[in-house]
């Protein structure tokens, strides 16, 4: 599956925050999760490569709020898909030296564990 990103030329821009804006045009477009979550984790990306971790972060942790709130999903099933997009905040928030942000989403990520584990 190619990379929602690369369906726009995002990695053929000059300038990042060209990127991050033209993604955040189309993530207001999209009227369904999926692509929203898509949307998030590639606009995530283009701040990590910026070196902006903490709007990354925030990004990444938007995409798995979206994750979380798919009524249609079994429970366990939405935190083992959302885990990866904590987890990479978790570590956009460890490159930030952001400590408070490093353990809200650490407890967050110990919550989901135990919701896939007792799946």
């Amino acid at each position: 599956m190619r990379e929602f990103s690369d369906g726009f030329g995002v990695g053929k821009m000059k300038s990042g925050n060209a990127a991050v804006y033209l993604l955040r045009e189309q993530f207001e477009k999209f009227p369904s999760s999926p692509h929203k979550v898509e949307a998030c984790e590639s606009i995530a990306s283009c701040f990590l490569q910026l070196g902006q971790y903490a709007d990354a972060a925030d990004w990444y942790e938007a995409a798995g709020r979206l994750i979380l709130s798919e009524p249609s999903v079994v429970p366990a099933i939405r935190a083992i898909s959302a885990l990866g997009d904590y987890e990479r905040a978790l570590d956009c928030y460890r490159r930030d030296e952001d400590e408070e942000g490093f353990t809200e989403c650490s407890t967050l990520i110990r919550e989901l564990r135990r919701t896939c584990a007792s799946a």
